[in-house]
């Protein structure tokens, strides 16, 4: 059944039409005339083959209309569906330029805040700092462990001797760590924004 089904979906609409209103056509024709022909002794032998492929041929031509009528719909369905994705697709094209341009806007902003802010601790602060305070080791190695997630050893947290290291570029760091911590905020927000018109528009379109 299923490769008759195939065969007949390569005719024509055109054709196929034509055909079953053919079909449906000769089987009521026939239907009527062995309704006829029982007055008429000479053909009244025919009647009922005549009745039995009427009533076929109307069964057929009506399968025929049903069934290329219920396909017709949904390739109908289909296109309107395919229509709808493809302004979804041309409306999400538009989100991601925005958000993308969103994104490098205000990634830059912070970026140009994180150099003026070391600009000023080389010029200004850095030297202040240093000049009335030195890291000790027990901060250096706080600040390495926490910067691989990770808690120091008992000796290395309270070791207070001197450990060479500015505390000018501890600060920088930290300035530089929270402008990564800020420039990941604006990522996952842009991104939080762009699942969710993304969701709006492609869910809209399968409505």
């Amino acid at each position: 059944m299923s490769q008759i089904v195939w065969m007949l979906s390569l005719v024509p609409d055109s054709v196929f039409v034509a055909l079953t209103y053919i079909v449906f056509a000769l089987g009521l024709g026939l239907y009527i005339a062995s309704k006829l022909v029982q007055w008429i002794p000479v053909i009244m032998q025919y009647r009922i083959p005549a009745e039995l492929i009427g009533i076929v041929c109307l069964c057929i031509g009506a399968y025929f209309f049903g069934w290329r009528g219920n396909e017709q719909k949904w390739l109908d369905r289909v296109a309107e569906l395919e229509a709808r994705v493809k302004i979804a697709e041309e409306k999400s094209q538009q989100v991601n330029t925005v958000i993308q341009e969103k994104i490098v806007t205000r990634v830059k902003v912070i970026k140009e805040n994180v150099y003026v802010n070391r600009e000023i601790i080389k010029e200004v602060a850095g030297a202040q700092l240093d000049a009335q305070c030195s890291l000790p080791r027990s901060t250096v190695s706080l600040h390495d462990s926490a910067s691989r997630n990770e808690v120091p050893n008992r000796a290395a947290a309270i070791d207070g001797t001197p450990s060479g290291v500015e505390a000018s570029r501890l600060l920088e760091r930290v300035v530089e760590n929270y402008g990564a911590c800020h420039e990941n905020t604006e990522k996952l927000k842009a991104w939080q924004q762009w699942y969710r018109e993304q969701k709006t528009i492609f869910e809209g379109a399968v409505k």
